[in-house]
């Protein structure tokens, strides 16, 4: 192996450029060059789903040949979910797994019984067919495995040797873990060209098992549909055989191959009359694991019609634009622009009581209402940030509303027209939701507001989501 100083020298030089790149396979180079750097022949990292096939593989130190011959032999899903069980625990080397060739119940496990005509060598000597790796975990799921192969001095590993290793190790979990993290904050970019440049007003989200999650409601108007008759419903299953049997392998093809497609087929009514729709799947998925899906709907016919105006584009870029810094920072940014774009005024954040018999306010992002206690009230439908966990829609009111009383209060000591709550789903079982006066005596919620403050939901969300652990 190289020298102390000098792997140590490598390793700061390559750790700081991990930072000059944006894209994880970028950063993730860098580290597998390094780790072959110091001291190994071919290093490799191989992404995993959640069926342990192999989606990509990065490579160090393999020349266009090798790569090939790699590609075609990928170790098949069972034989990898094999080498990372309690199987192979014996072989722990550390955070590695080595299983030397000269054992022979490694051997079996790795060959599947097959042989070789390679000599096996001295005790401490690496044998072309050992099998050193190590698993990268996300969440207790491996979520990739890093392969070492060919130490340049010949040796069998030990703890020693493995240090370095370690270290390289480490570093990607981190990466691979701040990537996910920062995925969570980035909504699909080919899902907001769709709903805001090609004018797509009908969205449903699928869950990653195929049930309906949520449809907007343009989508139920399309589609002519009542959302509390579908939900939890499974999407394919829902709708008539033909229109089923035509969009059903789109959309298993998107949810194997995690890329968009569109498909356009007669969507048949309960009247008896038919329509054209344009049917548009995104995958969402972290790294390479499939966990849901957004369809989009559009008429044909219409796209430009009902394209929504190029300012939402601006006001969502600008958005993006504010994903830096830690999450109570990105909460205000989030907010901030929230209230700037629809003039708003005295954000606050509301959470169910334990008890469930309070709206508790928790977080507020204006200086002149910091007295949070001021603002808990009675969790039922006067509230209208109950009514809006409760019937998990965006809803608003003014003064004129009589039905909402229990925050009369809070408007007489903020004096403003009225107030739109807008639900925020943190996780299974905190209730919350974000609340704001508006300024102008009459507000008109439209489809591209509701998609828009949707948005903002999802990544405020996202933000609260290191407060309420389970």
């Amino acid at each position: 192996m190289a020298g102390e100083v000098q792997i140590l020298e490598l390793l700061a030089s390559n750790f700081n450029l991990i930072r000059v790149y944006e894209t994880l396979d970028e950063k993730c180079q860098v580290l597998l060059d390094t780790l072959r750097k110091s001291g190994w022949e071919r290093v490799t990292l191989s992404f995993l789903n959640n069926k342990y096939e192999t989606k990509k593989t990065l490579y160090s130190g393999y020349t266009n040949d090798l790569i090939q011959i790699a590609e075609e032999k990928k170790l098949n899903p069972l034989k990898r979910k094999e080498l990372l069980s309690s199987l192979v625990e014996r072989y722990r080397l550390a955070t590695f797994y080595y299983m030397p060739w000269k054992d022979v119940r490694a051997r079996t496990i790795v060959s599947s019984g097959r042989t070789t005509e390679i000599p096996i060598y001295a005790k401490d000597q690496w044998h072309p067919m050992d099998l050193l790796y190590a698993p990268l975990y996300y969440k207790a799921r491996p979520v990739a495995v890093l392969t070492l192969d060919g130490p340049k001095d010949k040796t069998t590993p030990d703890k020693v040797r493995m240090r370095i290793p370690q270290i390289i190790h480490s570093t990607l979990i981190q990466v691979i873990s701040e990537y996910i993290s920062q995925e969570y904050f980035s909504y699909s970019q080919e899902l907001k060209e769709a709903i805001m440049a090609k004018g797509t007003i009908g969205i449903i989200e699928i869950s990653h098992d195929g049930k309906i999650k949520n449809i907007n409601l343009a989508g139920e108007h399309m589609l002519k549909l009542r959302q509390r008759n579908i939900e939890t419903l499974f999407f394919l299953k829902y709708f008539d055989d033909r229109f089923t049997k035509k969009i059903a392998p789109v959309f298993r093809n998107v949810a194997e191959t995690l890329v968009p497609e569109k498909i356009e087929s007669t969507f048949l009514y309960a009247d008896g009359t038919s329509k054209e729709l344009v049917l548009e799947f995104f995958p969402q998925h972290v790294l390479y694991e499939y966990s849901g899906m957004i369809c989009t709907i559009s008429y044909p016919e219409s796209e430009d019609l009902y394209r929504i105006y190029s300012n939402v584009v601006n006001r969502l870029k600008e958005m993006s634009d504010t994903m830096t810094g830690d999450f109570s920072e990105i909460q205000r940014k989030v907010v901030f622009l929230l209230c700037r774009q629809f003039h708003f005024r005295f954000p606050r954040i509301y959470k169910v009581s334990d008890d469930k018999l309070t709206l508790e306010c928790i977080l507020s992002f204006n200086e002149e209402t910091q007295d949070l206690a001021f603002f808990d009230h009675d969790y039922n439908r006067n509230s209208l940030g109950a009514t809006a966990i409760i019937d998990d829609e965006i809803v608003f009111a003014t003064k004129l509303d009589r039905q909402i009383r229990d925050i009369r209060r809070i408007w007489l000591k903020l004096d403003t027209p009225g107030a739109i709550a807008i639900p925020l789903h943190i996780n299974e079982t905190v209730k919350s939701v974000l609340v704001c006066d508006f300024l102008e005596p009459v507000f008109e919620l439209d489809m591209s507001k509701e998609i828009i403050f949707k948005y903002f939901a999802i990544v405020l969300s996202m933000t609260l989501k290191p407060y309420f652990k389970n």
